[in-house]
């Protein structure tokens, strides 16, 4: 699929959004952190991005993270079997370790995998989630290949408590509670999950087992912000999750945790700086009968930016970060260590963001100091013009590298398979991005033209499956985002048309799928119950040297009102019983429906 067909049928399948009738005007617009490390109006960002609030987190009743991002265009993703299986992320069909994941700042991917481990972030412990897609290396340094998904954890305003059952014997309990108190704002959640699940496997796999694995997951979120004065403010916010789950070969038991202490102050009314310290944990015990290991990841980083307002028109944002991260791989069955490994990487970033008349122009660039690779320069440069009131273009070139992760570079592999590989080369890659942005009254339609070339692809397809650097992937592509508000229902519509290729085999990269599209409608009824329909398909993919079939999924959700505080709410997934599969020889869930109550004091 060469980018300009994809142009013209994503065009094609836009061309009945402005058939619809004229409505109110669009909401306030939404602000945005992370593409920038400023804050801007998502409209104004010179990046393709979308957010994901608590309001549409609590009209979903997604059971897990996966279902919110899976409708999310330019997202691909992929889990091993039920609720607590291995899920991977790949944005704009780069790889799952591709993508950087913040949570409240903090960087949260594994250093031994490269990967964040999504199954066990619950959606209760969610404020908000902002996509940022494509690089965005000359901000955060390495890992944001594809882009950046930051994570914000629960604010509470008052009290509430949440208890839901359903399928596969699933429970779900939650608590919250927040509230200010003089100069003090804090926030508190916890939330427990367990379900008896499903086999992982089926019949194609080779270890398939038929019994069910369940899974279980206890976390909890909390912030604490505090005004020293007018200017001053300092606040901790913390995530710690501790899940079990059971596959056919074992059981994992796995521990996850973030905390950020940041203070912020306004040095002067031009000059606010930020110095902020965080911390992150991954620890994984798998016992199997052949091979158990335990595995765990410490990092420790520190940021201190500085935002300097250079006149009306131009803003400078300039600081250092250094990140230090511990690894450690130990087999349970000799107790012999596999590798005790601790990284550092040190960073020098300045941004500079210019207004004239209709023009933005923003340049970014950013020094990395890696213990193990050397250095590392990235950079970003992107422009945007208002062509009218309701037309907005902009277009962006950046450059990104992503380090091999510990399991990369030093782990032994599995009898002489998938080995590591200490002579891998770091991965690099630059992009474009061609977009428009417009607005129609309630309407909104985004349209983004991308090409990204990874040279030095890590992948594992060497001797015996031993990770190497493949010469080169190419990835293009084009995402379409219609949004119509309407007084009482909303309508999204996302599409994605991609394609992601190994240039040495000409074939095509793993679990990534050419077209994507997802519709959303939401209707508000006026005692605030609501009711939700999504549409999901995705075409078929390639799976190392199988195929997986194309599919559809229809999932219903909705809450009633019962009474001024108390809600009734309930969600169905894959309502046609769909019998799809995410990995080759992994199970996924049937029709299965989910109700509970929601009350808040």
């Amino acid at each position: 699929m060469q980018i300009v067909s994809c142009r013209r049928a994503a065009i094609a399948a836009l061309s009945t959004c402005f058939v619809l009738p004229a409505a109110q005007a669009a909401e306030e617009e939404a602000i945005i952190v992370t593409a920038s490390r400023t804050l801007q109006s998502a409209n104004d960002t010179l990046a393709s991005t979308s957010i994901i609030d608590r309001e549409q987190i609590d009209n979903s009743q997604a059971r897990d993270v996966m279902q919110l991002l899976q409708l999310e265009a330019g997202i691909d993703m992929a889990r091993g079997g039920g609720p607590g299986g291995s899920t991977s992320l790949f944005m704009r069909g780069t790889n799952s370790n591709h993508t950087l994941v913040l949570i409240d700042g903090v960087r949260a991917s594994s250093a031994t995998t490269g990967s964040f481990a999504w199954a066990h972030l619950a959606p209760s412990d969610i404020e908000r989630i902002e996509i940022v897609r494509g690089p965005r290396a000359a901000h955060y340094g390495s890992d944001a290949v594809g882009g950046v998904i930051q994570i914000f954890t629960r604010d509470n305003k008052g009290s509430h408590v949440r208890v839901q059952g359903g399928s596969y014997n699933s429970r779900l309990v939650e608590f919250g509670t927040g509230d200010s108190k003089g100069n003090l704002d804090y926030s508190l959640n916890a939330t427990h999950r367990d379900t008896d699940g499903f086999s992982a496997t089926n019949s194609k796999s080779s270890f398939f087992n038929s019994d069910e694995d369940p899974y279980r997951n206890n976390s909890v979120s909390g912030k604490l912000d505090y005004r020293l004065n007018d200017d001053t403010q300092i606040a901790f916010k913390g995530w710690h999750s501790d899940s079990k789950s059971n596959f056919d070969q074992g059981t994992q038991d796995n521990q996850n945790s973030t905390g950020d202490l940041r203070l912020t102050h306004q040095s002067t009314t031009n000059w606010e700086q930020q110095l902020s310290v965080g911390y992150a944990k991954d620890e994984n015990e798998t016992n199997e009968p052949s091979r158990s290991s335990f595995v765990q990841t410490n990092r420790l980083m520190a940021d201190w930016k500085h935002d300097l307002t250079l006149s009306d028109n131009a803003l400078l944002t300039a600081g250092i970060s250094t990140v230090e991260e511990d690894t450690l791989n130990i087999n349970r069955i000799t107790d012999a260590t596999v590798y005790d490994e601790s990284i550092r990487n040190n960073g020098l970033f300045t941004s500079l963001q210019y207004f004239a008349g209709d023009h933005d122009i923003q340049l970014s660039g950013r020094v990395d100091d890696h213990e193990t690779f050397g250095s590392h320069n990235t950079g970003q440069a992107a422009w945007g013009y208002q062509l009218n009131e309701q037309h907005r273009l902009f277009a962006s070139y950046g450059t990104a590298f992503q380090a091999p992760s510990s399991n990369n570079l030093f782990h032994p592999g599995y009898s002489g398979f998938y080995a590591g590989n200490s002579d891998l080369e770091p991965e690099e890659s630059e992009s474009f991005e061609l977009g428009t942005k417009s607005q129609f009254g309630a309407q909104q339609l985004s349209i983004s033209l991308y090409h990204t070339e990874i040279d030095n692809l890590i992948s594992y397809s060497g001797t015996n499956s031993q990770a190497i650097n493949i010469d080169k992937a190419s990835i293009e592509g084009v995402e379409v985002v219609h949004r119509y508000q309407a007084k009482t229902w909303q309508l999204k519509s996302q599409l994605t048309l991609q394609d992601a290729v190994d240039d040495e085999t000409g074939e095509d990269l793993d679990r990534r799928a050419g077209e994507k599209l997802s519709v959303n409608y939401t209707r508000q009824f006026e005692n605030d119950s609501q009711l939700g329909v999504e549409w999901l398909y995705r075409s078929k993919r390639k799976d190392d040297d199988e195929r997986l079939d194309a599919y559809q999924l229809v999932n219903l959700s909705g809450q009633y009102q019962l009474a001024s505080d108390f809600w009734f709410e309930g969600r169905v997934d894959n309502l046609l019983d769909e019998e799809y599969e995410l990995q080759y020889g992994y199970n996924t869930a049937g029709l299965s429906a989910y109700a509970g109550v929601r009350y808040h004091f």
